[in-house]
């Protein structure tokens, strides 16, 4: 199975959890296609509140780059929507996400999240938590 061919699975893959915890969700992805502008691969929202995440796979290694005019792309992107971006890493078999902001910038302009950095990301789970905790609650939900 081809690189391409493994992280289109995987988006499909975050594509269907995420709608079956009740988010509105996009797949988007830009890679290999003849797209000018740059664009995150999942786009999701719920009640409201925004995500965007960009997908990186790797089988084994250390480290997950993103060059610097992909992610200048996706951030402007997210800056437009309103959406809050992340980095949905894949390294072996854990899936972790991370806030864009939390990724190192490298002298070259390039952004890098190291192994230790992704393994404290959040997983799936604590991801649809912190998106469904800030969802607004008026005082009318609790009446």
């Amino acid at each position: 199975m081809s690189n391409k061919t493994k992280g289109s699975t995987l988006e499909r893959y975050l594509v269907s959890r995420l709608r079956d915890k009740g988010f509105a969700v996009i797949r988007a992805p830009a890679s290999g296609s003849n797209r000018k502008d740059h664009v995150p691969d999942v786009i999701a929202m719920k009640s409201g509140v925004i995500i965007l995440i960009e997908m990186k796979s790797r089988k084994n290694g250390n480290k997950i780059y993103i060059q610097k005019e992909q992610a200048e792309g996706i951030k402007e992107f997210a800056k437009k929507s309103g959406g809050e971006l992340f980095l949905g890493a894949k390294i072996a078999k854990d899936l972790k996400f991370l806030r864009f902001d939390e990724l190192r910038r490298t002298e070259a302009g390039n952004y890098v999240a190291d192994l230790e950095t992704i393994k404290s990301g959040m997983d799936f789970d604590e991801l649809v938590r912190y998106v469904e905790g800030k969802i607004s609650k008026t005082l009318d939900s609790f009446m």
